[in-house]
């Protein structure tokens, strides 16, 4: 599986990629023009995102704007999309109601839990062998 972790905060960022780095590679941003930037270039070389993971909060354009465009970008290039996780402390119903409007495919909160988040995984068809590169799930242990 290959993913990107959108996050400005570095202890997040460390953490989601130590929970998804058994799965296949990682790459990170910490505002949304790295994320633009890493992105369009996955789709152009032909090595999309399985997953993206984005926090609500950036320094540069909320998350929610960000996705908007990330799937501006994937509707450019056509092909398969990838799921995108929306990631923040605050789970309140507007934000989660915002982040489900923009498509995205799902919402963790902060601090994100292991469990949880291959439970996501799961649902979402990740952690099969139909996604290239990926590994079967690893024992649930403590982050």
């Amino acid at each position: 599986m290959h993913s990107l972790v959108i996050d400005d905060e570095f202890v997040a960022l460390s953490k989601m990629v130590a929970l998804l780095e058994p799965f296949g590679s990682c790459d990170t941003a910490t505002n949304a023009q790295q994320a633009l930037e890493l992105f369009s270039q996955a789709l152009n070389e032909a090595c999309p995102y399985h997953l993206v993971t984005i926090d609500i909060h950036l320094p540069d354009i909320n998350g929610i704007s960000l996705l908007g465009r990330l799937q501006a970008e994937e509707r450019a290039h056509g092909g398969a999309r990838a799921r995108k996780l929306m990631v923040t402390a605050e789970s309140t119903s507007s934000n989660v109601l915002a982040a489900l409007s923009g498509e995205c495919d799902g919402f963790l909160v902060k601090p994100v839990r292991r469990a949880v988040l291959l439970e996501k995984l799961a649902a979402l068809d990740l952690l099969t062998a139909n996604v290239a590169g990926s590994a079967a799930a690893p024992q649930d242990r403590p982050a």
